[in-house]
């Protein structure tokens, strides 16, 4: 997620705070499989979805956990995933409530014992009545409801858009440990998934327009209502977004199709102009887009923009400058997130840093839009050294650990300058020491290695080693909070 609008822009953050696709790449026959039906009326989601999934690690299963993201929108829930300096803006007609509910659980027609667990209730665990040993399949059925609130995040209603993110039960991703339970965090992005083919149905009035995560392959109308069946391969979750206002333009760069989707932009021309660039040069640079189709969605989104497989989301409520950054910014995702995951709980400086480092390169090397790689680093310089001196004066002391849960941020300024703008300096430094051949290699060569994989902040430092950089050291000076910059 793009946490703050642009670099630039940084010292209107610092002032306002001082005043007050995981798992391994497989071939078709051995990924986990959705097939989701959903139907929506206005505020109300009913669902069902079948999951194929396949065994791929060396141990046996003996029960599923899926996230159920959308009960942290719930009355009573123990962590909300708006963040108190959002309230009022998330909530524009006074806070209001939403929840998931899962009705039945069954494989092959089959019952299946089924909890609500989790610290929040966030967490759906089926008992799969027997072990499903390694490279051997289990097929789960979930039926299940979603009420939605009316606010302005990832998943709710707004005067504007629907916004359709985690409206499923989502597998919790399988490590080491067994499955990961998230925990929605109003700080960062508090997700962490593997990759899985999805086939999504999805029944709604006729009148909206839809933008998906996956490509359109059918779409059917019987009387007010439509049916529009999308499908993506090697994907971490799905997303849509709907609306009765939008409008749409599409371009199509190297077998990508791009379309952008907006209702409030004067100038559509140069939002698509961005995603079209940014799609092109990161391409060049890292390695090829995964997929073969993208959708820039203009929406109501307190937070700037929120990345998901090709799809992101991009606040109405941008400047002109900072609108073309965040297109920018969560483009670079695609590569850093969709693509190479991580664990965003544990680790969100890998993806966001290096997204962050890439919004740098893609200005450097765009010099039409007037920003360079010496003012934008020399900008978050300034900005990181500005935070440390605050939080030393506010709280006594200042924590630039870059290894740490969400869970142990000091709110969303801290967050920003440790998981965004210290990486962003990092990778500079990094790039400087080694020189640009091994700094881009290496890039590279993560992209390709750990593509459709999560990857761990030590197996990027273990890519550089490989490049024959001396890194180690570095980047764990950087990591520990050692580092004096």
């Amino acid at each position: 997620m793009f946490k703050k609008t642009a670099l630039i822009l940084a010292t209107v953050l610092i002032f306002t705070y001082a005043v007050v696709l995981g798992g391994c790449k497989k071939d078709e026959n051995n990924r986990t499989t959705y097939e989701i039906d959903v139907s929506l009326s206005e505020n109300h989601l009913v669902g069902s979805q079948t999951v194929n999934y396949y065994n791929d690690t060396d141990t046996t299963v003996k029960e599923l956990k899926f996230n159920l993201f959308g009960n942290a929108f719930r009355k009573g829930a123990k962590y909300s995933p708006i963040s108190p300096a959002h309230l009022s803006l998330s909530y524009p007609n006074g806070i209001n409530y939403g929840g998931m509910a899962v009705q039945d659980v069954n494989s092959n027609g089959q019952s299946l014992e089924f909890e609500i667990s989790g610290e929040d209730a966030n967490i759906l665990t089926v008992n799969l009545g027997e072990e499903i040993f390694p490279e051997e399949r289990v097929v789960v059925s979930i039926d299940f409801t979603l009420d939605l609130a009316n606010v302005v995040a990832r998943t709710g209603i707004n005067a504007h858009t629907i916004n359709l993110a985690n409206f499923y039960p989502i597998l919790c991703a399988r490590g080491e440990q067994g499955f990961y339970e998230c925990v929605y965090y109003s700080n960062g992005d508090p997700f962490y998934s593997d990759c899985a083919d999805y086939t999504v149905k999805i029944t709604l009035d006729k009148n909206f327009v839809v933008a998906s995560s996956g490509k359109l392959c059918s779409s059917i109308e019987k009387g007010e209502l439509t049916t529009k069946t999308y499908k993506i391969d090697n994907a971490r979750s799905f997303a849509f977004v709907c609306s009765k206002l939008f409008k749409s333009i599409t371009k199509t760069v190297d077998e990508v199709e791009i379309t952008y989707y907006y209702y409030d932009d004067l100038t559509p021309d140069k939002s698509l102009e961005y995603a079209v660039k940014s799609i092109d040069f990161f391409s060049e640079r890292f390695g090829k887009y995964c997929y073969d189709h993208f959708s820039v969605v203009q929406t109501e989104f307190v937070q700037g923009g929120m990345e998901f497989p090709a799809l992101v989301m991009i606040s109405d409520d941008l400047e002109d400058k900072a609108y073309g950054e965040v297109i920018v910014h969560e483009t670079a995702h695609q590569w850093w997130q969709t693509a190479v995951g991580n664990n965003e709980i544990e680790y969100g400086f890998l993806d966001e840093g290096l997204t962050e480092y890439s919004v740098v390169l893609f200005y450097e090397n765009n010099p039409e839009y007037g920003m360079t790689r010496e003012y934008m680093v020399k900008s978050a310089q300034d900005t990181y050294k500005v935070f440390c001196s605050v939080s030393d004066k506010v709280f006594g002391k200042v924590n630039t650990v870059m290894m740490r849960s969400l869970k142990d941020f000091n709110g969303e300024y801290e967050y920003v300058n440790i998981a965004y703008i210290k990486p962003c300096i990092m990778y500079d430094c990094l790039r400087e020491s080694i020189g640009d051949a091994k700094f881009f290699k290496g890039l590279q060569k993560y992209y390709k290695e750990f593509k459709f994989k999560n990857a761990t902040p030590y197996d990027l430092v273990g890519i550089y080693e490989k490049t024959g950089a001396d890194s180690n050291g570095f980047f764990e000076s950087f990591f520990d909070g050692k580092v004096i910059l």
